[in-house]
């Protein structure tokens, strides 16, 4: 079975002018007209009874909003977005499976951060062995500098004294 690339091509000014056209008018169908729906609807509900204040059209759509989402977790169709399920649906085999597999991949979790330690340890050996070496250098590199100080300081001080 082939799978199909759709493809739309957007034509100069007057294609994205239709775009923006179609996705304005997708929003304010689905968005905008029932947030003044339910605008309204509350709004007349306020009024009847005088115990609620009344909302404008951004909180009208942000009620439209809670209702969609509420509607999609909890009251929509079945395994959208939130899930709620009990373990009595495995049997003991199935179970078993599931915690040997849990336990295979924990196991193989082990090793690859013990390998991954094991790596970080060379390379922090071997970093710590050039960093001496270098301080090694460094204090060779000092120490003739010191001897040759100390020899111009004693060539000098000969000389002062003849």
């Amino acid at each position: 079975m082939k799978n199909k690339l759709n493809v739309i091509q957007i034509n100069g000014i007057k294609g994205i002018i239709f775009l923006i056209c179609a996705v304005v008018c997708l929003a304010a169908g689905f968005i905008i007209f029932p947030g003044l729906v339910l605008k309204s609807g509350w709004n007349l509900l306020s009024s009847a009874t005088g115990m609620i204040p009344a909302i404008g059209i951004i909180q009208g759509t942000l009620l439209w909003g809670i209702l969609i989402v509420s509607y999609f977790a909890f009251g929509g169709k079945k395994n959208l977005f939130v899930e709620f399920k009990s373990a009595d649906d495995l049997s003991g085999a199935e179970l078993d499976a599931v915690m040997r597999k849990i336990k295979a991949e924990r196991q193989a979790d082990l090793i690859t951060k013990s390998i991954m330690r094991a790596r970080e340890l060379e390379v922090n050996s071997k970093a710590r062995e050039e960093m001496i070496n270098s301080w090694k250098a460094l204090e060779n590199t000092i120490k003739e500098e010191t001897e040759k100080h100390a020899e111009n300081i004693s060539d000098e001080d000969s000389s002062l004294k003849h």
